[in-house]
């Protein structure tokens, strides 16, 4: 595999949507498919990334590259981006973005974990739309 040119510009906010909304897909496909709840939370917090990272980048504002959400809430936060009450303990979900893509890091997770999950998910995205299409 040829690895692409790195670009100097970090794509545009709706890019990042679109990824966003993909692992939401993701998310929800694999609710009701034979798909192991660890990589069915592992796609929620990527969805909810990427919309932080979208508003973030749709206000010109830096961001780490990092999986941690509240790295990330805490950076939109200290700029002034008003995060709504029901995203912000998104943050819980971090350890998903990392410790659930192994076998034998996570221990059960239940189908309210995965509904939780994919909602918190689904509002972010839906945030992050409307903040960057202005209806905010």
């Amino acid at each position: 595999m040829n690895q692409p040119p790195k670009k100097g510009v970090v794509a545009s906010p709706d890019e990042w949507l679109k990824h966003a909304g993909s692992d939401l897909r993701l998310a929800l496909l694999g609710k009701n498919q034979d798909i192991l709840p660890e990589q069915v939370c592992f796609h929620a917090p990527q969805a909810i990334e990427k919309s932080f990272k979208a508003v973030l980048l749709y206000n010109n504002i830096d961001f780490p590259f990092t999986h941690d959400l509240e790295e990330l809430i805490d950076t939109m936060e200290n700029e002034g981006v008003s995060l709504p009450s029901e995203l912000e303990e998104s943050g819980i979900l971090t350890p998903y973005a990392v410790e659930t893509r192994y076998p034998g890091y996570w221990g059960e997770i239940s189908k309210t974990d995965v509904t939780e999950a994919i909602e918190l998910a689904g509002k972010a995205v839906n945030w992050a739309k409307r903040q960057i299409s202005g209806q905010g």
